[in-house]
C-alpha cells in the first residue's frame, strides 16, 4: 500500500535546491534539478554519509564522504567506492505541493 507524504511547497524548493526529511523511518533527499524534482534515499550506500550534504552537480549528488557520485533520476551509481543504486521515490506536484510516494 502506497502512502502520499507532503515535503513542502513548490516554492520552497527551487532548481538547484535540495532537502532531506524522514518519514517512515526513511530518509529522503528532494532535489529540484531545472524544475524536475526528484527523490531518493538520502543515505550513501557505501558507507553511511547523508547525501543532503554532499554536491549537487547537474542531475547527480555526490556524496560528501568518498565521493562516490549518483543519478538523481534512476539512483544509478556513477562511480565507485559506491557500487548498489539508491533507492528512488515518486514525486507528485499537486496545487503547487510536492509530495512523495511511500
Amino acid at each position: 500500500m502506497t502512502k502520499l507524504v507532503h515535503v513542502c511547497n513548490l516554492e520552497e524548493l527551487q532548481p538547484g535546491d535540495k532537502l532531506a526529511i524522514t518519514t517512515d523511518g526513511e530518509n529522503i533527499l528532494v532535489a529540484n534539478i531545472e524544475g524536475n524534482v526528484l527523490a531518493v534515499s538520502n543515505i550513501c550506500t557505501h558507507e553511511y554519509a547523508e547525501l543532503v550534504n554532499g554536491f549537487l552537480i547537474d542531475d547527480t549528488i555526490t556524496c560528501p564522504l568518498h565521493l562516490s557520485r549518483f543519478k538523481l533520476e534512476t539512483g544509478e551509481v556513477l562511480n565507485l567506492p559506491a557500487t548498489k543504486p539508491l533507492k528512488t521515490y515518486k514525486v507528485l506536484i499537486q496545487d503547487s505541493e510536492v509530495y512523495i510516494e511511500i
